[in-house]
């Protein structure tokens, strides 16, 4: 059995353990703690919306456990027989095709439920209310677990990362993953779940667009991985670096002055729930720059493979294995 296939069962087995270590644990044990895992933490009396604290950390362990699950699973059971049905018989093949079809079934999922909140929210193509009456403190049900699921996707994927093939951008990724999961941890402490919603609505769709060029191709449908390619790259610019540095410029620009919660305006002895310093919007500015540093980057390679496509070559994936494996 390949290395992969064994850690997919094992993940699948020690997921199992752990599933029904909690429910012995909340079923027989008089402590609240074990409910922390699976029920949402600091719900407002009298209120249908939420605060963010420290417990909220058992709510994210429990779905990233959830999600290494969920993905392991679906590979043995789902993505590899679907593999087999459609053709594709090599190895790297086979474990390139249900990686990407992961991808494309989470983000689907991200994106669809990230979008539907957006376009219900008060800041839906509204960039003053992204910042307007912060400290956003009051998070509805729906809201609360579409940050933390993703918050905890992002920390799931960092583990996976180590656990595939190295590609020849696996500093890149692992770049990558250390700043979102930065990005996550930070906005959701200090209230910027906003901006924070708005960049991961921009990132899955174009991960959806991407992985569906990605399974064409292993799959065997050259053209319409290409045209589908064009799709995604169009996606990239336009949201990546078009519609990200538009928010990124507005949030250097505004956010100060919208937010209107400088710590240095407060006197000692007056209460504040949160305030912010300088430093701390610097560094959240900075995160998303080397953020956008690495989408340039990959933007490059993206266009490398373009000129491929126009010479008449094919859209090949540009992240392929590296040559040391």
């Amino acid at each position: 059995m390949q290395t992969s296939q064994k850690v997919d069962r094992s993940t699948v087995q020690l997921s199992i353990l752990f599933y029904i270590g909690l429910f012995v644990a909340a079923r027989y044990s008089s402590r609240p703690l074990w409910s922390k895992f699976y029920t949402l933490s600091y719900k407002y009396p009298g209120l249908d919306s939420y605060d963010i604290g420290l417990d909220d950390l058992y709510f994210t362990i429990f779905w990233i456990i959830n999600l290494l699950f969920l993905r392991s699973f679906l590979i043995i059971y789902c993505f590899k027989p679907c593999a087999k049905l459609l053709g594709i018989k090599k190895f790297k093949a086979t474990q390139r095709f249900i990686e990407q079809t992961w991808s494309m079934f989470y983000y689907s999922l991200s994106w669809g439920f990230g979008f539907y909140l957006y376009s219900t929210s008060d800041y839906f193509f509204n960039c003053h209310n992204i910042y307007a009456n912060w400290p956003h403190d009051k998070l509805s049900a729906p809201f609360k677990l579409y940050y933390l699921v993703q918050t905890a996707s992002w920390f799931q994927q960092f583990i996976v990362i180590f656990l595939e093939a190295k590609r020849k951008d696996h500093l890149q990724m692992v770049s990558h993953h250390v700043i979102t999961c930065l990005l996550c941890t930070g906005s959701y402490c200090y209230y910027f779940t906003k901006i924070g919603h708005i960049i991961l609505l921009l990132m899955d769709i174009v991960d959806v667009l991407l992985s569906t060029a990605k399974i064409l191709k292993y799959c065997g449908f050259q053209t319409l991985c290409d045209i589908m390619f064009i799709v995604f790259m169009v996606a990239w610019i336009v949201l990546r670096h078009g519609v990200y540095v538009y928010v990124l410029w507005f949030s250097w620009k505004e956010a100060r002055n919208i937010m209107d919660a400088d710590c240095s305006k407060f006197a000692l002895n007056e209460y504040v729930k949160l305030c912010y310093t300088d430093f701390q919007i610097d560094i959240f500015l900075l995160l998303l720059s080397f953020l956008q540093l690495i989408m340039c980057i990959w933007m490059y390679m993206i266009l490398r493979v373009a000129f491929r496509v126009i010479r008449g070559g094919s859209a090949d994936d540009v992240r392929s294995d590296s040559d040391e494996e």
